[in-house]
């Protein structure tokens, strides 16, 4: 029985695959900043802002729910931000690279000594379509996710040799809360936007393969691409 730790788990793919993992049987232990709206039963919950580095590595320390024996780590949490550098502030800057990034290196400097001196657990990484290709408004963001790419890739490389296995999942545009806070969305219509529980479907289904075998990337698209302003 897989015993999970899912970052990002309060809502969108997170929650999905939280929701999917336990109806599976296994255990999930869900951070987020703030779970006040999640409603998940079975899921233990740790509220974490990981945009808050200095405290990360004592919270991580401390915190008898994040120092379970996990097998499965489950990267997901991050946000999106768009629009020219010159446009950001160089606080906004550094929160959502430390959100998306920096806070990633952070869990895996803390977990992987456990997972390396035992062997058998997975990685999965959520990255994005702009992992792949960069494109207008998105350099701050495609930065993150591009770092996040070339993090699973050198990872896989590391732990191989310790029966880890590391999976990148990069979706396109998904139908959840990414947006509200954006200046666009996804077309209206099913075919624009994929649903998180098919990326969730997507994860387990990876999960399940044959230790023997690793699904390294896995790319995501809506079959119909268009997005509207605001």
């Amino acid at each position: 029985m897989k015993n999970a730790l899912i970052t990002g788990a309060s809502s969108g793919i997170g929650l999905a695959t939280a929701k999917l993992m336990l109806s599976s049987g296994a255990r999930v232990t869900g951070m987020a900043r703030d779970f006040a709206e999640t409603e998940c039963a079975g899921m233990q919950q740790v509220s974490v802002d990981l945009s808050e580095l200095d405290s990360l590595p004592n919270t991580l320390q401390r915190q008898d729910a994040l120092n379970q024996p996990f097998d499965c780590l489950i990267l997901n949490a991050g946000y999106g931000r768009f629009g020219g550098i010159e446009q950001f502030s160089h606080q906004q800057i550094r929160h959502l690279v430390d959100v998306n990034l920096i806070s990633n290196l952070f869990l895996l400097k803390h977990y992987l000594p456990r997972f390396k001196r035992n062997g058998g657990q997975d990685i999965v990484l959520i990255g994005s379509e702009s992992a792949l290709s960069g494109g207008r408004q998105g350099a701050v963001y495609c930065a993150s996710k591009f770092a996040i790419r070339g993090l699973a890739q050198s990872l896989r490389a590391d732990c191989a040799n310790n029966d880890i296995r590391v999976i990148l999942v990069n979706p396109g545009a998904v139908a959840s809360d990414f947006f509200d806070d954006l200046h666009f969305h996804p077309s209206r219509g099913e075919e624009f936007a994929i649903s998180v529980d098919s990326v969730a479907q997507t994860i387990v289904s990876a999960l399940q393969q044959p230790r023997t075998t690793v699904i390294e990337e896995i790319n995501l698209q809506p079959i119909k691409k268009a997005y509207q302003k605001r």
